[in-house]
C-alpha cells in the first residue's frame, strides 16, 4: 500500500510534486546547485539575495532585522499561509516572488538566491536546513536546530560536506552585551572553577502567554476546523506520516506544545539558555540525562520538568569530575540558600545561574547580569569590555565576504541543541537516567528509549536529502 493510499486524500500530491520527490528531480537539482554555489561564491560584490521560508512570527523578526543591512535583499517568500504575505506586500518587497512548497523554490528558482532563512516550526527544521545546504546555500535556521536526536547526526554530516557555506541558529540574545561579558567572566575564571549550573524557564499553559504559544501540559490533538482557503495544510504537515487535523490551536503558533511539531517550552528556551555554559566552557555531549515530571509526555509535551545533564568534569574548568546542570519549567528555582546567595530581589522568567567556587553568576534573558561573591550582591563588580556585535548583520556579512566571528554556526549550535533535545525526550521515561553515546547517538543503557526516541519517519518526499 502507498503512502498516499495510507494518509488519505488530504494527504494526494499534484504531479509537479511527484517529481519532486521522485529521482529525476534530483538530477536536475545537482545541476542547478553547481550554478547556485558559482552565484553564491561570486556574490561578494552585490547584494545577498534572501529567500525566506516562513514569512510570519519570528520571521517577521529576522526580516526586519536583516533589512538594515544595506547589502542584503529578499527575492523570495515561501509560506503555507497566503495571509501571511500580507507581511511583505509593501516595499521594499513588492518585486519578490512568493511560493508555498519550499521544494519548488529549489528546483525551479535555485540561482536566484544565495542564503536561505528558516522560520518554521520545528519539526520541519532539518530537512529544510539539509536541502538548503545540499544546494550550497548559506542558511539561518530557528532553534533548536533539529527537532530529532538522529537529526543531530544529519545536519552535522551536511555541514562538514559544505565547509564554504555560512550558517547561524537564532540564538540572537547571545549576542548581548551582558551575555557575551557573562561568558567571559565564566570562560576566563573569575570567579573559579565551576561547580553546578541551575537554568530555568516559565511553564507552558495558555493562561502565561498572551501571544498563545502553549496550550496546557499533556494536551490532546485539538478537534479539526475547517481548513481555510488560504491554507496549503497538506504542505504544513511535511514531513509527518500521520495527518494531523488543521486546527487554529496548531497553527500559526500552538505546534510548539505538541510532540511532533515542537519540543515544548523545554525546546523552545533550552538553547537560548544552555548556550552560555557552551560558550564559556566548550561542553562536549551530555554523559547523562534524567528529566522527572509528574507524567510522561503524550501527544502533549510534558510540565513541571526538571532535567539533569551530567557533563564530564575535573581540569581547569570544573571543581568537581562532574559538571551538572539542571535545567527545570514551570517556575522551578534553584534553592538559592543552599547553594550560599541570598534569594535575588527580581527572579526572572527565563534565566542561567552559574555556581562557582568563588561566587556566582545570574544572567536573565532580558540581558540584567549579577555577580554574587560570599553569598552577597556585588553591586561594583568591574564587568569585563565587549565589541559590538549583530546576531543578523555579522551572518550576512560572512556570507558576501567580510569574515566575522558567528555565535551560532551549526557546528556550535547542533552541540547547543543536543543537551535540549535530550532533555525534552528524557521527558518519555521520566525520572529514569539515560546514558547517552554521543558520538553514536544512541542510549547505551535503554533501548526502549534508542526505539522511541531518537528518529522520525519522513513522509515520501520530504525526508532532508542525500547531498552525494
Amino acid at each position: 500500500m502507498s503512502i498516499d493510499s495510507i494518509l488519505g486524500e488530504s494527504f494526494r500530491v499534484s504531479t509537479r510534486r511527484s517529481f519532486l520527490r521522485s529521482g529525476a528531480a534530483l538530477s536536475a537539482a545537482a545541476l542547478v546547485s553547481n550554478r547556485a554555489y558559482v552565484r553564491a561564491a561570486t556574490n561578494k560584490n552585490s547584494k545577498l539575495q534572501i529567500l525566506q521560508i516562513g514569512v510570519n512570527g519570528i520571521g517577521n523578526k529576522d526580516r526586519e532585522e536583516l533589512m538594515q543591512h544595506p547589502m542584503v535583499q529578499f527575492v523570495g517568500f515561501c509560506d503555507v499561509d497566503a495571509t501571511a504575505f500580507g507581511k511583505v506586500d509593501q516595499d521594499p518587497f513588492k518585486g519578490a516572488w512568493r511560493i508555498a512548497d519550499y521544494r519548488e523554490a529549489f528546483a525551479d528558482r535555485c540561482d536566484q538566491f544565495d542564503a536561505v532563512i528558516i522560520d518554521t516550526p520545528d519539526f520541519n527544521h532539518c530537512p529544510m536546513a539539509v536541502t538548503a545546504l545540499k544546494y550550497n546555500k548559506h542558511v539561518y535556521g530557528q532553534k533548536p536546530l533539529v527537532q530529532q536526536l538522529d537529526e543531530l547526526r544529519v545536519i552535522r554530516e551536511a555541514i562538514k560536506a559544505r565547509p564554504k557555506v555560512y550558517t547561524q541558529m537564532g540564538i540572537q540574545l547571545s549576542c548581548l552585551p551582558a551575555h557575551m561579558q557573562a561568558v567571559e567572566i565564566l570562560r576566563t575564571g573569575r570567579l573559579g572553577k565551576a561547580v553546578e549550573a541551575h537554568i530555568w524557564a516559565r511553564p507552558m499553559g495558555r493562561k502565561i502567554s498572551k501571544f498563545e504559544f502553549f496550550v496546557d501540559p499533556w494536551s490532546s490533538l485539538p478537534e479539526a476546523q475547517p481548513i481555510p482557503d488560504t491554507m496549503s495544510w497538506e504542505l504544513w504537515q511535511g514531513p509527518l506520516t500521520q495527518p494531523m487535523p488543521y486546527s487554529a490551536d496548531l497553527h500559526p503558533r500552538c505546534w510548539r506544545t505538541f510532540w511532533d511539531t515542537g519540543t515544548g517550552m523545554l525546546g523552545d528556551w533550552g538553547c537560548h539558555l544552555i548556550d552560555l555554559l557552551y560558550f564559556a566552557y566548550d561542553l562536549g555531549s551530555p554523559e547523562t540525562v534524567q528529566t522527572d515530571t509528574p507524567k510522561p509526555s503524550g501527544v502533549g509535551h510534558s510540565g513541571y520538568n526538571h532535567s539533569v545533564l551530567t557533563y564530564a568534569g575535573g581540569g581547569d574548568r570544573f571543581a568537581r569530575e562532574k559538571f551538572v546542570v539542571h535545567y527545570a519549567d514551570s517556575d522551578i528555582h534553584p534553592p538559592f540558600a543552599a547553594l550560599g546567595m541570598p534569594i535575588p530581589e527580581k527572579i526572572g522568567n527565563y534565566s542561567s545561574l552559574v555556581v562557582c567556587e568563588e561566587g556566582a553568576l545570574l544572567l536573565d534573558f532580558t540581558d540584567r547580569l549579577e555577580i554574587y561573591r560570599k553569598g552577597k550582591l556585588v553591586k561594583d563588580e568591574r564587568l569585563p569590555e565587549v565589541g559590538p556585535r549583530n546576531h543578523w548583520k555579522d551572518w550576512a556579512d560572512c556570507c558576501l565576504g567580510n569574515k566575522k566571528p558567528l555565535w551560532g554556526p551549526f557546528e556550535v549550535a547542533s552541540r547547543i541543541s543536543e543537551p535540549t533535545l535530550l532533555a525534552v525526550k528524557a521527558t518519555r521515561f521520566p525520572n529514569q537516567e539515560l546514558h547517552w553515546d554521543g558520538a553514536n547517538y544512541r542510549f547505551t543503557n535503554h533501548e526502549e528509549a534508542n526505539k522511541t526516541l531518537l528518529s522520525r519517519s519522513y513522509r515520501e518526499g520530504f525526508a532532508p536529502p542525500s547531498l552525494d
